[in-house]
């Protein structure tokens, strides 16, 4: 699992300590070691970015020998 140690100071008791924050999970809750407050770090109160857009549908690609893409082959005629 990857992340990191950050320092992070409790907003109700004023004391110092250290928590892991995985990389997977940023904007979890944090419990001070201490006065067992729950808390949100810097990462959890920042707006969560917005997901990228989905990408555009590509047009159909052009047939004939300079794309080398060959079309569906049409069945022969009946006689």
């Amino acid at each position: 699992m990857s992340g990191t140690q950050r320092r992070i100071v409790c907003v109700n008791c004023g004391k110092i300590f250290f928590a892991w924050r995985p990389d997977s999970a940023p904007g979890a809750k944090i419990k001070c070691y201490f006065c067992k407050k729950e808390m949100e770090d810097e990462v959890a109160k920042r707006p969560r970015p917005a997901p990228p857009p989905a990408p555009a549908p590509t047009p159909a690609a052009a047939e004939g020998p300079e794309s080398g893409v060959q079309g569906p082959k049409e069945p022969a005629p009946a006689s």
